[in-house]
Order: structure tokens, then C-alpha cells, then sequence
């Protein structure tokens, strides 16, 4: 979390007169809140350049708690299911990530590097005992990913329901031997193994010379990944606070001196 506070606010106020000084709370209050909505507007320009076609859940992920006259500090963080807008009302988890999916729980590795948390279908499939405890998803090299660089929800569905993984009725069932399963593309998909133990799920091309199938990976079962520092939170923030904070309050300053009751 960034907080964007004053420093150097005593000498400042050596250099008010008595008016600006009855004023001065509230235009540090709008100065604050002020720099930390541009602070977000500069991350959200961040993401566009460290992230490969983020999604537009990740470019609103971020939430501003504006500053009060009682309290000189406005705050910049992630969403996480029990924070506030800069509306004051609360961001549920669910919403543009979908219910459970806080923001959080894939921003900050990308923030402080290190171990990402497993996904929703990754717990699903440990629980089935398809993934082995420690086990993660990555998409195979030539998978085709949707605009934002993720596998898209239907075709993750068709993978693992042609690798009988799914459960249910409908669209979330497991392919069968119908046409219907054929026409719908589920059944090209199945579960590999090593020995025993599932490796992922491959996709089976079609054959070659001999009858032989020609497949390739879909989806790999691997370690648990570990991620790299990807987005400079820290830095862009306090660079941009810093630079930003002296012009905003000046103008909030002049705002509460122009619009101040007489």
C-alpha cells in the first residue's frame, strides 16, 4: 500500500498567512485525495507497459482512500474484497474479477515478486486428484490465449471436459462419445500421464503416417511458479506522489481560499 502524507508541512505553514491557515485542513484533504487519484491514473499506465494485454479487471483493480480533514493521509492499494472506494463504499469480491478472485491474489507477486496463489480450476482439479498437492496449470507453448493473454474460460472448459475432469450437466459436463461431444471440439482434448501421474492435458491434432496421433500440450501440470518483480508499485507511486503533491496542494489551497465562506 502507498500512503501519500505531507512532509515538510511545519515549514510550510511559516509562510501562510492567518486565512490560509482556517483553511489549510481542507485543502490538505483535497491536495491528498487528489494525488492519490493521479498516483492511480500513473499505475494504471504502468500496467498497460508491464503487463501483456491486462485485463480490465486488472486495470480497475486499484482503489483510492481519500484523505480527511481529521486524518492527513490518503491511501493507494489493491482491491481485496474489504477495501474502499474513493466513493467510500465498500468493493465486495464480487464484481469485475468474479466471486473469491481479489484482485490481490494475483497483483502482488507481480508487486513483490515471489509464488503465486493457485486459481479456482487448479484447486478443482486438486481436489480431484488430477493435480498432485504443489502442482500448478500453465498453458502448453502453442495453447491460443484470448486478447488479455489468458486461456479463455470455453476453451479451458472444453480441455477439461475432454479430459473427463468436469462434472455436471450442460456445457459443464465431461465429452462423451456423442456427436454431439465430437461436434463441440471436447473430445480432442484428454489427460496425459507419465507412468501413473498425470502431466496435463494434451490435444490431439489428428494422425499421421501409420495412424499414428499427432498431439500436443494444451496444458502443463508443473511446479509452483515463482514470479519476478513485473510491476513497480513502490516506485512508480512515490515518484509520482512526490512530483504531484506541491502542485496539488497549491491548487487545492487556492480552491478553498476562492470558494471559502465569507
Amino acid at each position: 500500500m502507498i500512503s501519500v502524507t505531507f512532509t515538510g508541512l511545519r515549514e510550510r505553514l511559516q509562510t501562510l498567512d492567518r486565512l490560509e491557515r482556517e483553511q489549510l485542513p481542507f485543502a490538505a484533504a483535497l491536495a491528498l485525495t487528489r494525488t492519490a487519484q493521479a498516483v492511480q491514473e500513473e499505475l494504471r499506465t504502468e500496467m498497460e507497459v508491464a503487463f501483456d494485454r491486462p485485463t480490465r479487471a486488472t486495470l480497475n483493480s486499484l482503489f483510492v482512500q481519500p484523505a480527511t480533514k481529521a486524518k492527513l493521509e490518503a491511501k493507494v492499494w489493491i482491491k481485496d474484497g474489504r477495501s474502499r472506494s474513493s466513493a467510500g463504499n465498500i468493493v465486495g469480491k464480487e464484481g469485475a474479477w468474479g466471486k473469491g478472485r481479489a484482485a490481490s491474489k494475483w497483483l502482488t507477486p507481480q508487486i513483490y515478486g515471489g509464488q503465486r496463489n493457485k486459481k479456482g480450476f487448479e484447486r478443482r482439479l486438486e481436489r480431484s486428484r488430477v493435480l498432485a498437492p504443489g502442482q500448478y496449470v500453465l498453458p502448453g507453448d502453442s495453447t491460443k490465449l484470448d486478447a488479455y493473454g489468458n486461456v479463455g474460460q470455453g476453451r479451458l472448459n472444453k480441455m477439461l471436459s475432454g479430459a473427463g475432469i468436469l462434472s455436471g450437466t450442460g456445457y459443464d459436463a465431461n465429452a462423451t462419445d456423442s456427436d454431439r461431444s465430437e461436434a463441440k471440439g471436447n473430445r480432442r482434448f484428454f489427460l496425459i500421464r507419465k507412468g501413473s501421474r498425470p502431466i496435463g492435458i494434451a490435444e490431439r491434432l489428428g494422425y499421421g503416417k501409420g495412424s499414428q496421433s499427432n498431439i500436443r500440450m494444451a496444458l502443463a501440470f508443473v511446479k509452483r511458479p515463482t514470479y519476478g518483480k513485473g510491476f513497480d508499485f513502490f516506485g512508480v507511486a512515490e515518484r509520482a506522489a512526490k512530483d504531484l503533491l506541491p502542485i496539488e496542494f497549491e491548487k487545492a489551497l487556492a480552491q478553498a481560499l476562492a470558494t471559502r465562506r465569507r
